[in-house]
């Protein structure tokens, strides 16, 4: 079970699963791999402009945040496995994690006992 106010966040690409903790140094890491904010990534993927070395950039922390002591190499070697799609909705749930202030386990539960 993961705790989303401790930053962590299970994602799962290419059939295995992740437990990543999002912090601020994933954060900054992913900022400069880029070399764009999270605001400015965020909108990056909405105007489908991000690249697959994008991804691997981006990912690279948030997967090493696990304890997997993953390289570049493991990484693209996931994006691969995984497709675009599913590499791109792993960015997408991680940003939508950031942004909206890791809230939104809470929120599934409710709309899930509604």
């Amino acid at each position: 079970m993961t705790n989303p106010k401790r930053g962590e966040l299970r994602l799962e690409m290419a059939g295995q699963t992740f437990n990543c903790k999002i912090n601020m140094d994933v954060i900054m890491r992913m900022e400069v791999g880029i070399g764009k904010s999270i605001l400015k990534l965020a909108n990056t993927l909405q105007g489908g402009d991000m690249t697959t070395a994008d991804m691997v950039a981006f990912l690279t922390p948030v997967l090493r945040s696990s304890g997997d002591d993953l390289k570049d190499k493991d990484v693209q070697k996931l994006v691969w496995e995984a497709g675009l799609t599913g590499s791109l909705t792993a960015v997408a749930e991680v940003i939508t994690f950031i942004i909206t202030g890791n809230d939104n386990e809470g929120n599934e539960q409710e709309a899930a006992s509604a």
